[in-house]
């Protein structure tokens, strides 16, 4: 072979290991990908996958238009309060001597800076409750002159067109409406838990009131309230998000006054399981204190001085529980009691 042919046999060699050989090595690949943008790898992954079909009309979305977390989502807060609405009904309708009329009129979930930016002159009821902080009930200042219009033996009529404040016999009277708004609202929350409401001030200016934080979540719940024909205004009930918080999770149960059914079987099954459970009863005829050394110093013939009277009952208790207050005596020459009364709250 001439040395012509030996070098174009050798410059063919050298091009198949070119061709067999990467063009980049490892390392250089791996360098080359590192130094791709996460955003560019996420529009390379996406450009591989088939087009999505998209919907024919969209709609622009808000957060607002999502639908709060307010109190529509807690059927038993609505539930509560419309009960307060319709203990108010009862007890205005008495102070009046005359059907008053509460009409719901809206429940939404505002910050209390809202709640407190009102033109409507009002006269707002500010309440504590241990271990919950504050609410408030508000109400039209002409609902509260004329309800103490009414607690003065009037018709419940509002004099005066611009009526901006309360006078002090006014402020003073409205102490004893805030006394029976409290004693609704206990009676209200009781099935959810005790709630023990303590009038922190009335005042016709919320600046003050200091109930939550401006920009706090209210749940807030507005009724009409109609006297007669001339007067009628607006009564509410707001509670900060942070005073219902240790209670939402129950909030979102339901309360229904239908009875619900009972399986009977199973009822009288129960009854007479129950009645074949044993219990241990005790009669306590009388007790006396003493110190550690007089205990240690009994003996036989000793007499404790129990300090109660022969013919004085005795308790008969069921474990723990006081069941009937009972007279010792003897029965065919064994110790008996005789049953006197139940003590409240035991067997029937």
């Amino acid at each position: 072979m001439t040395d012509d042919a030996n070098a174009d046999a050798d410059m063919a060699d050298a091009g198949v290991e070119a061709q067999a050989k990467p063009i980049l090595e490892p390392e250089e690949i791996e360098a080359l990908v590192a130094s791709v943008a996460p955003g560019e790898t996420v529009e390379a992954l996406f450009a591989t996958l088939p087009p999505l079909k998209q919907p024919e009309t969209i709609e622009d979305f808000s957060f607002e238009s999502a639908g709060g977390d307010g109190p529509a989502r807690y059927p038993l807060f609505v539930n509560l309060q419309e009960r307060m609405a319709e203990a108010l009904k009862e007890q205005w309708s008495d102070t009046f001597n005359r059907d008053v009329t509460v009409t719901f009129q809206s429940m939404n979930q505002v910050p209390y800076s809202d709640v407190i930016d009102t033109e409507e002159p009002q006269v707002f009821f500010a309440y504590s409750a241990e271990g919950f902080g504050r609410m408030m009930l508000s109400f039209d200042l002409s609902l509260i002159v004329a309800h103490v219009d009414a607690m003065l033996g009037g018709n419940g009529e509002v004099y005066g067109e611009d009526i901006i404040d309360l006078s002090p016999v006014e402020k003073s009277l409205s102490e004893r409406i805030a006394q029976s708004l409290e004693m609704h609202l206990e009676k209200v929350w009781k099935p959810v838990t005790i709630l023990d409401f303590v009038l922190f001030k009335i005042d016709t200016d919320p600046q003050f009131l200091s109930v939550a934080s401006a920009h706090d979540a209210c749940f807030s719940m507005q009724f009409e309230i109609q006297l007669n024909e001339d007067v009628k205004g607006m009564f509410a009930l707001h509670y900060p998000r942070t005073f219902l918080e240790p209670m939402l999770d129950n909030l979102r149960s339901t309360m229904s006054d239908e009875p619900t059914s009972v399986d009977q079987e199973w009822e009288q099954r129960l009854q007479v399981a129950l009645n074949d459970v044993p219990i241990t009863m005790r009669l306590e005829m009388g007790q006396c204190e003493m110190n550690v050394g007089q205990f240690l110093s009994l003996s036989s013939g000793d007499y404790l001085p129990l300090k109660v009277s022969e013919s004085e009952p005795s308790m008969l208790w069921v474990d723990d529980m006081p069941m009937f207050q009972a007279q010792a005596g003897s029965q065919d020459g064994m110790l008996a009691a005789e049953l006197i009364h139940k003590i409240h709250g035991g067997a029937s």
